[in-house]
């Protein structure tokens, strides 16, 4: 069901993206977001300490680093030693970004709604509703102008998971249109790294959707033929609202003045200069973003949809199937497998989504200025069923015409296949598979007999509370029955440092290796994702660059007997500033302790704990976990079958990752001597004749705000995060901003990353309520007058 139902609205233009990139650094860690802190160990490689910091961090920050100067534990990561990314500057390529997102409307370029559709194959294309533009917009404060939608990484060093968060998705004008009010924010699905060995992230593709309950809903509908009907099928079907799926892909950068009035950046030397001037005066602050090509699809939300995941029956990649352009590059693959496929039965008609199916590229000429796509030809395909592993029966078929560019815009990648009554029938036998026409035929794509989805997932969690995870699961795409398992386990990551695989949290101190390292050429460094004794081993490949910079995906390089690989342990990494420990973040409820051997030279025991939840009567599954330490776990997800507990793996890597049942969360580091010492602090100081100025620079920006100052030097056009005098006259403000309920939802929380524990919260309201909306009063601040759980 879902959008594959009918009718729907299509709309298709560009994004944009602007992240603080010093945050989210893909090869320095200069940021400890485990501990919400510069990365000082790290930081006095470079001799740059708290005391000098104020003059030296930034300057250091906007200056590109030569290979040579950079330390080995930071080249030896997987990915991070290819020598021709260097000189790398730790800013990178957007140091002013606000975390903003939204389409485009700029010169020429507008992204807007192009057609619908009542039933298969009736495509409208004209209607008062197209041509009209589309935007998320963000949180209004203070007045009603829209302020832009914000994208947060859960994990800053991860690219895996983003949260959008925004206010409403406006479509059309006060004329004729449709205002769509936030009920859940959204999170990057079937996010697929291994098109990046086609040329890097401008390759990868992801899904993104959310949902809006009819009350949520204000229609203009005016004499739009489009609105009416779905207004009118919302309410005739009894659908719960409206979904609205979309895709982003073909992600470029340095697009300013193409997109946008920006100045121009040229190569590093003339982005030091303008960063330098941004950084002495805010009237030469500039955003540099990253700029995507999208296309969506408006329909109706039914009843046992997931609201943030696509739902019904979903067809996963199996063999790599051969795929080419007019033009290759040099490193692109002969094969490659296919992306998510989701897909539905209504009567005649079989509905596809291949929003995310075949990859793109673009056409020869046209990256350097405003990207043209077009679609791999990846061949021929039958779509059919096997009945209990039989022979494969064939519904339907469809070729390169239906799936490229020019068909993929019209209906933003949706497919309608037509069904005889035959293969009606012959759908309700068996599962869906894809197979690539071939000799022999490939078998692309098969459905998942399960999934699983958290709906709200990407959650910040403060260490010592609890939290209640809704986990709907699908069984061929209806809610699955009462009473399935479904086992947890918490996996990590091993660094902060461009985008790692994951390992199963454990609680002893087991050892394993991590990688293997090359010294003498570290672009080969390939992570050993080592296996439980009884499971297989996964297999090992490399990527050329990170993060922003990746630009291919190849097997992993055998070394020679005489160049043979370092092998790097983890107990030993795990020293560096740039490790991150596999320690658990969360504790289960009713966790079952467990234990494994590795199947590796050490042969370690892992100690680690699952848990078993079932599913209700709604096909629903509640997990209840704690917070125990700070840290970025992802849960993930594995069904039980016929009653036995699943093979759980120790290790396994982010390029399948788009496929698993995956939530990522965000646990903030819980620090309950905080608000003690910050009212010693003011007792110290409350009868000095400069109290006000003692307490911010001895306690309220060192311990609380300097992180945010020097991650996110856009605050000050704003509100500069190291004035004691601006950030007092706008305490309202900051009161506000940097609220529980603002973290949770809002576009304008402060900080925008929403990283900002629960202690260092109420420090801060503490210090803005009682201190400086009071006058700093001379008297000392009593500790029973602020208890603490």
């Amino acid at each position: 069901m879902s959008v594959l139902n009918f009718p729907r609205i299509y709309l298709n233009g560009h994004m944009f993206w602007n992240p603080p990139t010093a945050n989210n650094n893909d090869a320095f860690p200069l940021y400890d977001a485990v501990k919400m802190r510069m990365n000082w160990p790290f930081l006095s490689y470079y001799d740059i300490n708290e005391s000098n910091a104020a003059a030296q961090l930034m300057p250091w920050a906007i200056t590109p680093l030569a290979y040579e100067n950079v330390p080995d534990y930071v080249l030896q990561v997987p990915g991070n030693g290819k020598t021709t990314s260097y000189p790398m500057m730790p800013a990178e390529w957007d140091l002013f970004g606000d975390n903003a997102c939204g389409t485009v409307d700029y010169d020429t370029t507008h992204s807007v709604i192009i057609g619908g559709e009542f039933q298969a194959n009736s495509y409208i294309s004209q209607d008062s509703l197209i041509s009209k533009n589309f935007q998320l917009l963000g949180n209004p404060f203070g007045s009603t102008a829209p302020t832009p939608a914000r994208f947060v990484d859960v994990s800053p060093w991860q690219n895996t998971f983003t949260a959008l968060y925004f206010d409403k998705l406006l479509l059309g004008d006060a004329t004729c249109g449709l205002t769509l009010k936030r009920e859940h924010r959204m999170l990057d699905r079937f996010l697929n790294f291994n098109w990046g060995a086609f040329g890097g992230l401008s390759y990868v593709t992801t899904t993104w959707q959310t949902c809006f309950p009819r009350d949520n809903l204000q229609w203009v509908v005016s004499d739009s033929n489009l609105l009416k009907t779905l207004q009118q099928e919302m309410i005739q079907q009894n659908a719960k609202g409206l979904m609205f799926r979309f895709s982003t892909y073909l992600t470029f950068y340095n697009k300013n003045g193409i997109f946008n009035d920006y100045p121009t950046v040229g190569g590093q030397a003339q982005m030091q200069e303008m960063y330098q001037k941004g950084l002495d005066n805010v009237a030469d602050i500039f955003f540099n973003p990253a700029y995507s090509r999208t296309a969506g699809t408006l329909g109706l939300w039914f009843d046992d949809e997931f609201p943030t995941a696509p739902a019904g029956r979903r067809l996963t990649p199996q063999e790599p199937v051969p795929m080419s352009r007019p033009h290759p590059n040099d490193t692109d693959p002969g094969s490659m497998t296919l992306g998510v496929i989701s897909a539905t039965v209504q009567g005649s008609t079989l509905s596809l989504d291949l929003s995310n199916t075949f990859p793109f590229y673009p056409v020869k000429g046209t990256a350097e200025t405003i990207p043209v796509a077009e679609k791999f030809a990846a061949g021929s395909y039958e779509l059919g069923v096997r009945q209990d592993g039989g022979a494969f029966q064939s519904v339907a078929s469809f070729g390169f015409e239906q799936y490229r560019q020019a068909a993929f815009d019209k209906r933003s990648g949706l497919l309608d296949l037509p069904l005889s009554p035959e293969a009606q029938s012959l759908l309700q036998t068996g599962r869906l598979e894809l197979q690539q026409q071939a000799s022999p035929n490939l078998t692309a794509a098969t459905q998942c007999e399960w999934t699983a989805e958290v709906i709200e997932s990407g959650s910040f969690i403060d260490v010592g509370d609890s939290h209640t995870l809704n986990i709907m699961v699908q069984r061929d795409g209806v809610p699955a029955p009462a009473g399935i398992g479904l086992w947890v386990a918490e996996y990590g990551n091993a660094f902060m440092l461009t985008t790692s695989s994951y390992y199963l949290a454990f609680s002893n101190k087991a050892n394993f290796t991590l990688f293997q390292d090359y010294p003498s050429h570290r672009q080969d460094n390939v992570e050993t994702l080592p296996q439980f004794i009884e499971d297989k081993v996964a297999a090992s490949v490399r990527t050329v660059g990170s993060g922003r910079k990746l630009s291919a995906i190849l097997p992993s390089t055998s070394a020679t007997d005489q160049d043979e690989g370092v092998a790097v342990l983890y107990q030993d990494y795990l020293e560096t500033p740039a490790a991150l420990n596999l320690r658990p973040c969360l504790q289960f409820v009713d966790a079952k302790a467990m234990s494994g051997t590795l199947k590796d030279d050490l042969h370690n025991t892992v100690d680690y704990s699952l848990t078993r939840i079932q599913t209700n009567d709604q096909g629903i599954a509640q997990l209840k976990v704690k917070a125990v330490a700070p840290g970025f776990p992802t849960l993930r997800f594995f069904l039980e079958e016929n009653g036995q507990q699943p093979t759980i793996p120790f290790s396994f890597s982010y390029l399948d990752a788009y496929t698993d049942f995956l939530a990522p969360l965000r646990i903030l580091p819980q620090e309950p001597q905080l608000q003690d010492e910050f009212i010693k602090c003011w007792n110290n100081v409350y009868q000095d004749k400069n109290a006000n100025l003692r307490i911010w620079n001895e306690f309220i920006f060192p311990n609380i705000l300097q992180p945010f100052y020097y991650l996110y030097p856009i605050m000050n056009k704003f509100m500069p995060l190291n004035s004691l005098q601006r950030i007092e006259g706008a305490v309202d403000q900051l009161i506000v901003l940097i609220s529980k309920p603002y973290q949770e939802e809002s576009t304008l929380a402060m900080p925008i990353t929403r990283d900002m524990p629960q202690s260092r919260r109420k420090v801060l309201e503490i210090w803005a309520n009682d201190l400086v909306k009071m006058g700093y009063p001379p008297k000392p601040l009593d500790p029973a007058d602020y208890p603490q759980a």
